[in-house]
């Protein structure tokens, strides 16, 4: 991807001030060389992979699937990612998200060459000490910046990710917790700024996490062009229209940049800012 030939988002004179700011200066971590070759190699087949509607199956005992990206026969996108945390626990994980959107610096360091904020619109619920760590996040809207195609200098892209309790968006949470293979399952709903055709369709995503040897893995699960309204099941993208897997393709390389970052500096960010939401 180049990365490091691109300029980072600009920060101030008080980012530099703070203690987070020594992973602005970090070169990006780089992605697991194995699963480079799916996200730049072809698409995945098609055919078999999750369906929106059967996404709690996820949760079932040792269930598991490919990694890669593709088009389903719906017209809609789907992503599987895999990150490997060493040393990484669920905690941290269910932390990152509540810490993250607290300041702008902090998604920034994640990939600083694309990242500008994912402010809270809630941060209030964030920072209540009487709530539990999912419980900071749970119900809050982030609104998310990265730099457009025009670079640091033009408008940004912006996307609205609200978080969701677990249950709300139609997972069992009796299968969710220290007592069962999935530890914690971060997800939400993503909607772009602007309306169609300017604005992606909406998305939906989910952050399974599992302990392993030495970590934490997390998997990523993305059906672009499928979200979750009024508790139902909701297609975004338009009967007929079909999404290219090279739009799927560039989710799943965004993610898969930001994961290998958090990856390679989150126990460490933890052990320094665990008290400081």
């Amino acid at each position: 991807m180049d990365n490091f030939k691109k300029p980072k988002v600009q920060v101030t004179e008080e980012d530099k001030q703070k203690s987070y700011y020594k992973y602005y200066e970090r070169e990006l971590a780089q992605i697991d060389p194995e699963k480079a070759g799916k996200i730049f190699g072809p698409p995945m087949n098609p055919v078999g992979q999750l369906a929106f509607v059967d996404r709690a199956k996820i949760l079932e005992p040792g269930f598991d699937d490919e990694i890669g990206y593709t088009s389903v026969p719906d017209g809609t996108g789907y992503i599987s990612d895999c990150t490997f945390i060493p040393g990484g626990t669920p905690e941290m994980i269910d932390w990152y998200f509540a810490w993250r959107g607290l300041d702008p610096l902090r998604f920034t360091i994640i990939n600083p060459m694309e990242n500008i904020a994912a402010l809270s619109m809630q941060s209030v619920i964030s920072r209540d000490p009487d709530r539990t760590i999912q419980e900071k996040y749970w119900d809050t809207t982030q609104e998310i910046k990265r730099m457009g195609v025009m670079g640091p200098f033009g408008p940004p892209k912006i996307d609205y990710l609200s978080l969701k309790c677990p249950s709300s968006v139609g997972f069992d949470m009796s299968k969710i917790g220290p007592d069962q293979e999935t530890k914690t399952l971060v997800c939400g709903r993503n909607f772009a700024d602007g309306n169609p055709p300017s604005a992606a369709p909406d998305y939906f995503v989910c952050h399974q996490v599992k302990e392993t040897d030495g970590g934490v893995i997390v998997r990523t699960r993305i059906w672009y062009g499928w979200t979750v309204m009024y508790g139902n099941n909701f297609k975004s993208l338009p009967d007929g229209f079909i999404m290219q897997p090279m739009v799927a393709q560039e989710l799943m390389i965004q993610n898969a940049t930001e994961w290998a970052n958090v990856a390679a500096i989150l126990p460490q960010l933890y052990a320094e800012e665990k008290d400081n939401l």
